[in-house]
């Protein structure tokens, strides 16, 4: 997976965005292109946690922790690591993390929405 992960990324064109150029436009120019790089490195972002998490397995193997779950340290099992080789976590852990997140976002939606309500609120009372 490593391999073939740089060879993908080595065969990418370098966006002509990340090549500098010698013009010097005004600032609204430089803005834009600044704009344009930082998108450019952010859409590699991926291909690089990917890799970071490669390194991270091929290290676990070497100390002999592959497969285990990083929560509870119970072995993760084999089918969910034919499917998933850079799990980290067993499928009961798993699950508990999804939920805890999916339980904060909504949280967090939920505190977004009052915040708006509250400030539309106080809006239509300064009128």
């Amino acid at each position: 997976m490593r391999q073939k992960l740089l060879a993908e990324i080595s065969e990418k064109p370098v966006p002509e965005t990340l090549i500098a150029t010698t013009d010097i436009g005004d600032l609204v120019d430089q803005a834009g292109d600044e704009r344009d790089r930082e998108l450019s490195l952010l859409l590699t972002g991926r291909d690089k946690e990917k890799l970071q998490a490669i390194n991270e397995a091929l290290e676990k193997i070497h100390e002999g922790s592959y497969g285990i779950c990083e929560e509870c340290g119970d072995k993760i099992g084999a089918g969910r690591l034919k499917v998933m080789p850079l799990a980290k976590y067993c499928v009961s852990c798993q699950s508990k993390l999804e939920k805890e997140i999916s339980l904060l976002r909504k949280a967090e939606e939920d505190l977004q929405y009052r915040g708006l309500a509250y400030s539309s609120g106080a809006e239509e009372e300064e009128i």
